[in-house]
C-alpha cells in the first residue's frame, strides 16, 4: 500500500476537545494530525492510497474537529457534481410520488436532487433554462408536457439526459415509460367483461402523448367488440377539470355505461361531480382511472385503475443516466387494480 505525506504523529492530536465546527479547514486537520494538507485531501478522495495508520489518524482528528470535506471541491476533482436534475410538473399527486421516489433513490446513492418545477407548458422552457445553468451529472425530463424539440436540444449537449413517461421521446432520447396503450387496453377489457355497451373516454389534454396512447388502447379494444368510445377532453390533468365533466354529464344527458378516465386525479373529480348530482358509482355508471396514486386506494374512491410501478421506473431512469450513451426505451408494464368503482353493475345489460 502506498503511503502519502509524513507519518502521522499521534502526540500532536491528543486531548482534542470536539468542536464540531463546519468552518474547520483541511489545513487545521493536517496541522493537528501531523500530515500535509494534500494527505488529508487524499484520505477523503482516495483513501486506498494512504496507509491505514495515517488514514485512521486523519479520520479521528477530522471527527474531533467537526471537519466535513467540501462536496463542491470533491466534485471539481472528480469532474462530477453529484447533482441529478429533475424537471417535473409542480402539480398532481402522481408527480409528487415521482419526485419523492427520485429524491429517495438519488439520496440513497449519495447524490443530491436538484428539482425544478413548472405549472404549465408555458413554464417548461424557463424551468429547463434554469436547471441547465448548473453542472449536473444527469438530467431527467419528466412529463409529456415537455416537447420533443426541447428534449432534442438538450440531448445534443454533453450532459446525459433521460425522458420519463414521455412517449414522444422515443428514438430521440433514452426514456422510461409505462406501457400506456397496453394499460388502457387492460382497463377496456375489464370494462367489456363487466358488460358495458357504451363508454366515454375522458382525457386530460388531447395533444399529450400519454393521452393519445391511452385513448388508442381503449378505442382498439372497444372497436373489436363493436362499442364506440368518444373522446371528451377535460382540458387539464386535475381534479377540477374532472369534476366539471362529471357534473355536466349528470345534468340532462344520457349517461354511458362507463367513464374511462385518462388519469386518477381527473377520475376523482368525475366521481365527485357525478355523486353531487345524485349519480351512483358504480350502481348507475362505472368509472376507471389510470396511474394508481395512493388516493385511488382510499375507501371514498376505491378506484379501478392501472397502477404504475414508480419505483421500478425511477430505478430504470437513473440506470440510463449512468449508461450515458444508451438510446434505449425502457417500457414497463402497469398492473390493473380492480376497485369498487367497477365492481357492482346495474342496468348494464
Amino acid at each position: 500500500m502506498v503511503s502519502s505525506g509524513r507519518k502521522a504523529k499521534g502526540s500532536k492530536a491528543k486531548n482534542l476537545v470536539p468542536v464540531h465546527n463546519a468552518s474547520v479547514t483541511s489545513i487545521e486537520v493536517a496541522k493537528h494530525a501531523g500530515v500535509s494538507q494534500s494527505t488529508v485531501a487524499r484520505v477523503f478522495a482516495r483513501p486506498e492510497l494512504v496507509s491505514v495508520a495515517t488514514r485512521q489518524e486523519v479520520f479521528r482528528v477530522a471527527e474531533s474537529l467537526g471537519y466535513l470535506p467540501s462536496a463542491i471541491a470533491a466534485g471539481m476533482r472528480n469532474q462530477r457534481s453529484g447533482l441529478i436534475g429533475v424537471v417535473v410538473p409542480s402539480y398532481g399527486e402522481y408527480w409528487q410520488g415521482v419526485i419523492s421516489e427520485f429524491s429517495r433513490q438519488i439520496n440513497d446513492d449519495s447524490r443530491q436532487l436538484l428539482l425544478t418545477t413548472f405549472r404549465d407548458a408555458q413554464g417548461v422552457e424557463g424551468a429547463i433554462r434554469s436547471i441547465s445553468r448548473y453542472r449536473l451529472d444527469g438530467l431527467v425530463l419528466a412529463s409529456s408536457t415537455i416537447g420533443v424539440g426541447q428534449i432534442s436540444r438538450l440531448i445534443n449537449s454533453s450532459m446525459p439526459v433521460v425522458a420519463f413517461n414521455q412517449p414522444d421521446a422515443a428514438n430521440i432520447a433514452p426514456q422510461v415509460v409505462v406501457d400506456n396503450q397496453q394499460g388502457a387496453t387492460d382497463i377496456a377489457m375489464h370494462l367489456i367483461e363487466c358488460g358495458v355497451k357504451s363508454v366515454a373516454f375522458v382525457g386530460g389534454v388531447a395533444q399529450a402523448s400519454t393521452d393519445k396512447l391511452r385513448y388508442r388502447g381503449a378505442v382498439e379494444a372497444f372497436s373489436a367488440q363493436g362499442i364506440s368510445c368518444p373522446y371528451i377532453q377535460a382540458g387539464a390533468f386535475n381534479y377540477d377539470a374532472g369534476f366539471k365533466i362529471g357534473a355536466m354529464a349528470a345534468v340532462g344527458n344520457q349517461l354511458p355505461d362507463a367513464f374511462m378516465v385518462a388519469a386518477d386525479e381527473i377520475a376523482f373529480g368525475v366521481l365527485d361531480g357525478l355523486r353531487k348530482r345524485g349519480v351512483r358509482v358504480p350502481e348507475d355508471v362505472l368509472v376507471t382511472g389510470f396511474d394508481g396514486v395512493p388516493q385511488s386506494f382510499w375507501e371514498g374512491y376505491d378506484l379501478t385503475t392501472l397502477v404504475q410501478p414508480i419505483e421500478l421506473m425511477v430505478t430504470g431512469a437513473l440506470k440510463l443516466l449512468v449508461e450515458k450513451n444508451s438510446t434505449d426505451s425502457v417500457i414497463v408494464e402497469g398492473q390493473l387494480r380492480i376497485g369498487n368503482s367497477t365492481k357492482v353493475r346495474n342496468n348494464h345489460g
